[in-house]
């Protein structure tokens, strides 16, 4: 099973209540910098599928289909100073129960 479009990857992102970078205006034009990056970087073959937040929590989930994961960490560089990230690459379920099923 391949998919031409790419990986699918939920990205997670937090950062304490006492490092949230929205604290400071550098921090908020960064996080307000990086969100509008989405557009330049669809043109390297990243999908921003979805995009959650939980406000009181400080965590960050993006769920992004990307064709070159090395370019999917760099659009994620500029959170690096002030956030801890990971990346989980996800199935559709539909094609877990298909593998599941053909065993």
């Amino acid at each position: 099973m391949t998919n031409d479009e790419g990986t699918i990857y939920v990205a997670h992102w937090t950062h304490t209540p006492e490092n949230c970078p929205g604290r400071t205006k550098d921090g908020a034009k960064m996080l307000s910098d990086f969100w509008a990056s989405r557009e330049e970087v669809e043109k390297k073959g990243i999908k921003i599928l979805g995009s959650y937040v939980t406000v009181t929590e400080h965590d960050y989930y993006i769920i992004i289909q990307a064709k070159d994961y090395s370019e999917m960490v760099k659009f994620f560089l500029p959170l690096i100073p002030t956030q801890t990230g990971s990346f989980r690459p996800v199935l559709p379920m539909q094609d877990w129960i298909d593998i599941n099923q053909s065993q």
